[in-house]
């Protein structure tokens, strides 16, 4: 069994999600400061360490994954700047990339299949040897999900290379960057319906090696990838999971407007990524 270190488990929604995923296949370790839990279970549903101020919650958390206590690290209540600094830490020895970068698994009703989104919630304006390692962090996660070689697709608002569109001159050079790569295929510019779409590939008569069926999506900014994740979220009637990687574990980002279902699904997520069936 999976064990998933819990940084600030005092929040209601997080205690939610902890009795849901325990019942299914998580051990889970709550690190949290203050004295008492909400009184909203009965049920012994965890293990809990209290700790004396948000810093030794945070440090305690991070050493217990570092030291291979823990499989997972999640945020709970606390600010996720507080817990990247301490993970980035030395003495942790966790950073595994040169890159960190978080990445989505999305569940889409119109898709019969899983997509990959990067990066919608880390990296804010990547350079293109940034942008490298998020490609390359997207593919490792795509193999440990069962995709063996994965497509992926470098957005721009069209297909072809402008030089007055720079996200679309990143990605042509970032194609060939990842040309030679046997175990992926990497293309772009591309726009999101070719990506995505067969009809509209049969529509546009688009002959490109990627035909509706990208497996990954690699945004230019965090602009675009903010932008695409809420509208899956809100009007694609998605389901979607994110996690930070780059480092030996994977860290499971929640935010507050997140349904519980969503944080499963990121959990079970994380658990894809270690080798855990769920």
């Amino acid at each position: 069994m999976a064990i998933v270190a819990v940084v600030g488990g005092s929040r209601p929604e997080i205690l939610e999600l902890v009795r849901q995923s325990k019942k299914e296949f998580v051990g889970t370790v709550l690190f949290k400061v203050f004295d008492v839990l909400p009184n909203i279970d009965t049920e012994h549903v965890w293990e809990y360490i209290q700790c004396e101020s948000e810093m030794e919650m945070v440090h305690q958390a991070v050493h217990s994954v570092a030291q291979g206590e823990a499989d997972i690290l999640l945020k709970g209540g606390v600010q996720t700047h507080t817990l990247l600094k301490e993970v980035l830490k030395a003495e942790h020895d966790l950073k595994k990339q040169a890159v960190l970068s978080h990445v989505a698994l999305v569940n889409l009703p119109v898709l019969n299949r899983p997509l990959l989104l990067s990066d919608a919630a880390m990296n804010i304006d990547p350079s293109e040897e940034q942008l490298v390692g998020i490609i390359e962090n997207a593919i490792d996660v795509a193999k440990q999900i069962g995709l063996e070689k994965p497509k992926v697709a470098l957005l721009s608002a069209a297909e072809n290379s402008n030089p007055k569109m720079p996200s679309s001159v990143m990605a042509q050079s970032l194609a060939e960057t990842f040309s030679e790569r046997s175990d992926a295929l990497v293309y772009g510019p591309l726009s999101l319906d070719l990506a995505l779409s067969k009809k509209a590939v049969e529509k546009k008569q688009f002959e490109g090696p990627i035909q509706g069926d990208a497996d990954i999506v690699i945004v230019p900014t965090i602009d675009v990838g903010n932008v695409l994740y809420k509208s899956f979220l809100l009007f694609g009637e998605g389901t979607i999971g994110g996690t930070i990687v780059g480092t030996r574990v994977p860290i499971v980002l929640t935010s507050r407007s997140d349904e519980v279902k969503s944080k499963v699904y990121a959990l079970k997520f994380a658990l894809m990524q270690i080798g855990e069936q769920t």
